[in-house]
């Protein structure tokens, strides 16, 4: 019990020393490109593990085979671009274990047994020493930037899949998407608040500055508006963000729909800073080459609504 204490004490120093320096490297976006790959490797198994969890009590016992089905497809239609773009990296028809060892190097499995049945509808992840060591082979040529953009493709090639398929299992799936999305934008920025203290303190009287950086700390890893500028109202407590769109817009099956249904995540972390997220523009919907959204007070959306 002491032992245990201690820890925690001494996690909880680590934490405060080192928290405002990756908050700053957020800020700044400069966080090394291996980083970047690792975050986004654990963040996508973190999707798939949460809502396969959310989905339980729709699925039962179904929910992780379903989730593991639907992660195939996701695999198989993004080893065909990586494979495509990669020559050292074997066709499936040749090798047929290619793209659960490629994938499972990308996704950093050597170090995940406990998400190890998200491979289980592409033969599961590497078994053994030596297959670890040849899907750490086979991804070694690829460049740290290039494994980290490659996989913040897959969370938008990912609900694609789920509302294409998704649909022929559960009523009204999407709908059960957007929720769930909501829900895990909550976490995550009661997470950021509590771990960054952003939005606390007597310093923070901008909550649409505080939601804003919160919001950049997700686009920022999963490259969505690369490009981006935003302005800020404090005597209204409203601003918005804008930017040159995301990585999935272009791949076949996106459309303005996929766009309302993961802008529920975003929505979910500005509620946590007493705002809501109003997706104003998008490139599917308006056209043009940047994506829009606006913040303003929950308050002033309630009101509308009487």
């Amino acid at each position: 019990m002491i032992g245990h204490m201690a820890s925690a004490a001494s996690f909880e120093v680590v934490r405060r020393w080192t928290a405002p320096v990756v908050r700053e490297l957020y800020r700044r976006e400069r966080i090394p490109a291996r980083v970047r790959w690792w975050l986004v490797a654990d963040g996508m198994r973190d999707w798939y593990r949460l809502v396969a969890r959310d989905l339980r009590p729709h699925l039962g016992d179904e929910a992780k085979p379903v989730m593991a089905d639907l992660v195939a497809r996701t695999l198989e239609r993004r080893y065909e671009v990586l494979s495509g773009q990669c020559r050292h990296l074997p066709s499936r028809t040749r090798d047929q274990r290619s793209l659960a060892l490629v994938m499972g190097g990308l996704y950093r499995m050597h170090g995940s047994s406990r998400g190890a049945w998200i491979f289980d509808s592409v033969g599961g992840a590497a078994r053994g020493p030596v297959e670890r060591l040849r899907a750490q082979r086979l991804v070694a040529p690829i460049a740290p930037d290039s494994r980290w953009r490659e996989l913040a493709v897959h969370l938008g090639e990912w609900l694609v899949v789920l509302t294409e398929a998704l649909p022929e299992r559960l009523p009204r799936a999407q709908a059960i998407i957007a929720d769930i999305c909501f829900r895990a934008g909550v976490r995550f920025g009661e997470h950021a608040r509590r771990t960054f203290g952003i939005g606390t303190g007597p310093s923070s009287g901008d909550p649409a500055a505080d939601a804003i950086e919160a919001l950049r700390m997700t686009e920022y890893l999963f490259r969505v508006n690369p490009k981006h500028w935003s302005e800020t109202d404090t005597s209204r407590g409203s601003g918005y963000l804008e930017g040159t769109a995301c990585p999935w817009y272009t791949r076949p099956g996106w459309d303005r729909m996929h766009c309302g249904i993961f802008g529920q995540f975003q929505s979910g972390i500005c509620s946590v800073f007493g705002l809501d997220y109003h997706l104003s523009r998008t490139i599917p919907k308006h056209g043009g080459s940047t994506c829009r959204v606006d913040l303003q007070p929950l308050r002033i959306r309630r009101s509308a609504d009487a």
